[in-house]
């Protein structure tokens, strides 16, 4: 997350599981950016969480965007083609969905999405507080020629389920062929800005308790964490320009400023594309 490198999300993939359990949601798909360790461990906490389903995933960075690969069973690697990517969902028979197909601040395949042969799109992604780019994929899904998803995109405990995929059935099974024969559709409803300020914060105070501790020599041994991995290979500069950035970050009432600041950006960057204006902000990164 940004030049500091804050990580996007700080939660337990045994409790993402519980608490989806928690919004009655039967079958959980965990796709983390180009990494399938977390869905690894979620399906390791799902044997012994009964009544829900964990779905094997993960949102794979391509040259031409973002795109979800679900029901795999190996990671793939980020920074190919759409097409080299595709090919490689396809030959672990997965499913291909492209999240936030018209996003204004994270990649995505726009207008690639009609060439490239996908199962799905997301209709509602519940991190996308700009009024264009869920209309924008609403009226594209009027085609037809996409199964219609939801996902809350959480990076946060407590905004996991606010957005999901409706289907007939319970089963991963029965979602997979909704998803194939397009009888999907998307629930729930965008991430409110201070759920979106309190994931900000959450992950910037997780990542500096780290920090400090890597000062005191509490984690000196190799883990499979990512975050205290993260901030053992961090040099010394590094920590300490993290921990001045997040000290100022957390200053009331800076956060909710810059929340407020994002979504009167991105609201008046949906203004220019509904007018047909170019963009003048570009990609900004994943910042809710």
């Amino acid at each position: 997350m940004g030049p500091l490198r804050f990580p996007e999300s700080v939660s337990d993939p045994a409790a993402v599981v519980r608490k989806a359990l928690a919004e009655k949601i039967n079958v959980l798909c965990i796709t983390d950016h180009n990494s399938t360790a977390g869905a690894a461990k979620a399906l390791e906490a799902v044997k012994s969480i009964p009544g829900i389903e964990v779905i094997m995933g993960e949102e794979v960075t391509t040259s031409d965007g973002e795109v979800l690969a679900l029901f795999i069973n190996e990671e793939i690697p980020a920074g190919l083609t759409i097409e080299e990517t595709m090919d490689r969902i396809r030959s672990q028979d997965g499913l291909a969905v492209a999240p936030h197909p018209f996003s204004l601040h994270c990649p995505c395949l726009g207008e690639r999405i009609n060439d490239i042969g996908l199962d799905g799109i997301e209709v509602l992604n519940g991190g996308h507080i700009d009024d264009y780019a869920n209309a924008r994929a609403q009226k594209e899904a009027l085609s037809g020629k996409f199964a219609r998803t939801g996902g809350s995109d959480s990076h946060y405990l407590p905004t996991v389920g606010m957005a999901y995929t409706t289907f007939e059935g319970s089963t991963a099974d029965e979602l997979r062929q909704a998803i194939l024969e397009k009888r999907t559709d998307a629930g729930g409803k965008v991430i409110p800005m201070d759920k979106a300020i309190a994931w900000s914060m959450s992950v910037i105070t997780t990542s500096d308790k780290y920090i400090l501790r890597s000062f005191l020599g509490l984690d000196k041994e190799p883990t499979d964490d990512p975050i205290i991995s993260r901030v053992q290979n961090l040099k010394l500069g590094q920590k300490l320009g993290a921990l001045t950035g997040s000290f100022i970050y957390l200053l009331p009432p800076i956060p909710f400023l810059l929340g407020l600041a994002s979504q009167r950006l991105f609201r008046l960057q949906a203004d220019k594309q509904e007018n047909g204006k170019s963009s003048v902000l570009g990609r900004l990164g994943h910042f809710y």
